[in-house]
């Protein structure tokens, strides 16, 4: 029996970041499939709020996508998935902190307010400000490519690679734009579309924007009951 459990779902795509950090490792490991809509009772012993992932690693329960990678890559330090000194490690945090904190409320306004064209073009204008902050501040500065950290595929890597993968979504439901002057970016989305761990837990656009449509219906059923 696997001594690593991964409770998960397979349209989340913080679940998706501990899936990829488990296939980067190659960890002996289960993957625990949770109807988000419809939980389990046993579940909430589990995951108290009720979220998803969750690891289980022998006596040891860990929440929070960042989190479970962090404590993977400390329990099981081959290969290392953060930079060698303290100097970069410090840096991949700051920039796994920039996805959660600049990134995701860009992506997450534009997508929530993605039928009121008054907002649309706001809301476009400032990920595109926060995507050529990426680019330039990011990976033209951490590194030659294509991740980074150069070389060298990093948790940071990880923590966007989901978002990345559902960029086309974006595009095609918000109008979202990647500017022209990001090349940088565009290498990063094809070398992680390449990278196997990244593949095998990858799903097309048409599944996306389908798992987006039922979540919506699923949620408005909800609130109305």
């Amino acid at each position: 029996m696997a001594t690593l459990e991964l409770y998960s779902f397979a349209a989340c795509p913080y679940a998706q970041r501990a899936h990829i950090t488990l296939l980067e490792k190659k960890l002996d490991s289960s993957v625990i499939e949770i109807d988000l809509f419809n939980r389990p009772a046993w579940f909430t012993a589990i995951s108290p709020y009720g979220k998803v992932p969750v690891l289980r690693h022998a006596d040891v329960t860990v929440h929070e996508s960042s989190i479970i990678n962090q404590y993977l890559d400390e329990a099981f330090p081959e290969p290392a998935l953060m930079p060698a000194t303290p100097a970069l490690r410090a840096q991949a945090r700051i920039w796994m902190d920039y996805c959660e904190t600049r990134f995701l409320p860009a992506v997450h306004k534009l997508m929530s307010e993605a039928d009121d064209m008054d907002k649309r073009s706001a809301n476009n204008d400032k990920l595109s400000e926060v995507m050529r902050h990426i680019e330039n501040e990011g990976l033209r500065k951490t590194g030659p490519g294509p991740w980074f950290f150069g070389s060298g595929f990093s948790l940071v890597d990880i923590q966007f690679a989901p978002f990345m993968e559902r960029f086309d979504m974006y595009v095609q439901l918000a109008g979202a734009v990647l500017p022209a002057d990001c090349g940088r970016i565009r290498d990063w989305q094809a070398a992680m579309q390449a990278r196997p761990a990244i593949a095998a837990t990858a799903h097309n656009t048409g599944y996306h924007i389908e798992a987006r449509r039922q979540m919506l219906a699923r949620i408005a059923a909800r609130n109305s009951a």
